[in-house]
């Protein structure tokens, strides 16, 4: 937030001790200094417990410890070491970006007193560094007076280089993702394309599963071992818009390994990955991010979708979402469902598009080519009419009505022949699963209308759904 501004900055931190636990706290906080070093911002750290004075045995907050540490002095030896390494955090934390430790003090006004002295007069330098070496390291800097003059010299000790991404680590790779997925302004390295789409599962949960299509030309093939391989990261979060809350995530890697056969073909297929979510009706938006994770390119889509209360539906027939496909592709296929976790088959079994152990990939650019047929797949929820508790037998079950038609502008130049489906009484939502298979080869190629209609005799009811698509050579 700071960085623009082309000034000395300070930031007082104060804290009751900070410890480093594992790897990825100290990965944390060296990244946090170098984010401070090139923001022109000194931390000024003070440890608001002040002067400290520890009972040999502990204090009242907790039992005294047994065993011979409370006769040789390890105890206390211990108890002593744990209030330094609280602070030693700090001290690094200060020195690191130019600031000050103050520890051990009972004046916590102090800190901010000589912050701002310390920024009231001071030396801008700069210089040009002949090492360009990416590696990542801290690099020291000295600075020395000549002629021998005596003056108190404060200023940063060094800075981090710039990392290449070849040289990252698992724990620089995983917080590249996370510090990237909290970007206001989106890297868009890498093009990514998905829909979302929702099926009601009960009356109160919708199943969402989406598809992500990143074009296959657009990443990097390594060889290990002998074979092409091709690895992408993904994360990515749903936020409830109303409360701002974070409702779901993923996080998941393709790590594909490609004959030459496959190879050739992602010069020209895209890579296409598949997951779902369960959902309540709501607003919300979507951040995802893909990474390919032989070069570093970062691609990220973002956007905002509705899951509707189809139960509060009344004036139309409750339909889910329409999905267009020209895929079925075997849920073995890796290169298209990337999720391996143990739960892929619990999600399976609520997934609507996987149907015969073959999952219905949606054409998200709803471009269709020669030689392909169009398969349109929906549900259509038909709503349970209150019975009067004396009536002993089912009510009759009447049949709804579904046809598929194209439009080229405002005429209609193909229609499928009406389909007539009867809600299924063992089903809590009468959930109608309605299958299209459109021939499309003979219609000349170009933009089109493609509407769904239901209807229901029954009640006069109608619902209806509309997209366009483009059919191409």
């Amino acid at each position: 937030m700071l960085g623009h501004v082309s000034e000395k900055k300070s930031l007082i931190y104060f804290a009751s001790g900070l410890r480093l636990n594992g790897i990825d706290n100290e990965a944390q906080m060296h990244a946090m200094a170098d984010a401070a070093i090139r923001a022109g911002v000194s931390i000024w750290t003070v440890d608001a417990r002040g002067l400290v004075a520890m009972a040999p045995m502990g204090d009242a907050t907790q039992g005294s410890s047994g065993g011979q540490a409370m006769y040789t002095g390890a105890s206390a030896l211990a108890m002593t070491t744990g209030l330094q390494q609280s602070q030693d955090t700090l001290y690094a934390i200060a020195a690191d970006t130019g600031g000050k430790a103050f520890l051990d003090n009972n004046d916590l006004t102090r800190g901010i007193v000589q912050a701002q002295q310390a920024i009231s007069d001071y030396y801008l330098l700069s210089y040009y560094t002949t090492n360009t070496e990416p590696n990542g390291k801290f690099r020291r800097i000295q600075i020395a007076l000549k002629d021998n003059q005596e003056a108190k010299l404060d200023y940063r000790q060094g800075y981090y280089a710039d990392k290449v991404f070849q040289k990252f680590n698992e724990v620089d790779r995983e917080r590249q993702l996370e510090e990237a997925l909290m970007l206001e302004d989106p890297i868009t390295d890498l093009t990514i394309a998905m829909e979302i789409d929702y099926f009601q599962l009960n009356r109160a949960e919708y199943f969402v599963p989406i598809i992500v299509k990143i074009p296959g030309r657009e990443l990097a093939l390594a060889r290990r071992g002998g074979a092409e391989y091709t690895r992408i990261d993904f994360i990515g979060e749903i936020k409830d818009l109303v409360g701002g809350t974070t409702v779901s995530n993923v996080r998941d890697k393709i790590d594909q390994k490609l004959s030459g056969f496959t190879a050739t073909q992602l010069a020209t297929r895209p890579i296409e990955y598949a997951a779902g979510f369960t959902l309540l009706p709501g607003k919300y938006s979507m951040k995802f991010l893909a990474r390919d994770n032989e070069t570093g390119r970062i691609g990220t889509y973002q956007t905002t979708f509705v899951i509707p209360n189809l139960n509060k539906e009344e004036k139309r027939i409750p339909i889910s979402a329409v999905v267009l496909s020209s895929q079925r592709e075997d849920l073995n296929n890796a290169i298209y469902d990337a999720v391996k976790a143990k739960d892929r088959a619990k999600e399976n079994a609520v997934d609507p598009l996987v149907q015969d152990g073959k999952r219905l990939l949606p054409s998200v650019t709803r471009v269709f080519g020669t030689g392909h047929q169009i398969y349109v797949y929906f549900q259509v929820y038909k709503q349970q009419t209150q019975v009067s508790t004396s009536q002993t037998e089912t009510p009759p079950q009447h049949p709804l009505v579904a046809y598929i038609t194209l439009f080229q502008g405002s005429k209609k130049v193909y229609e499928t022949p009406p389909k007539s489906i009867i809600p299924n009484p063992a089903s809590r939502l009468d959930t109608m699963p309605l299958n299209f298979d459109l021939s499309v080869d003979n219609l000349p190629r170009g933009e089109y209308d493609c509407q769904v209609t239901v209807l229901d005799p029954s009640t006069q009811k109608a619902a209806f759904w509309r997209a366009p698509i483009m059919l191409v050579q």
